[in-house]
């Protein structure tokens, strides 16, 4: 699931080989895309934050005070998506251009 969260944010999509395996439930990707994806930062922020969705999980699990619920509720980590942005459009004039590609 953050795999793939990771790859629409990073515009990263699945490949059809030629000769296609055993099974068309199977997705692939190309190894420099998966190596692309490994080297981001916002990686370990997904990771984190996956970490704190089973904290929360398990506190609501066990019936924990609500004190304790609030406590886990603010230590939610923050990621920042502008690194994305400024790789995608390294330019405001390309974001127009865009946008402008998404109005047509």
């Amino acid at each position: 699931q953050e795999f793939r969260k990771l790859c629409i944010l990073k515009g990263v999509f699945p490949r059809d080989p030629k000769n296609k395996a055993a099974g068309k439930d199977k997705t692939y990707y190309l190894t420099k895309d998966i190596m692309f994806l490994m080297h981001d930062p916002i990686l370990g922020k997904l990771r984190e934050q996956k970490s704190w969705r089973k904290r929360i999980t398990k506190a609501q699990g066990r019936n924990a005070k609500l004190q304790r619920l609030k406590e886990i509720e603010k230590q939610k980590p923050n990621y920042s998506l502008a690194h994305i942005v400024k790789e995608r459009y390294p330019s405001f004039i390309d974001a127009l251009r865009d946008l402008n590609d998404a109005l047509c």
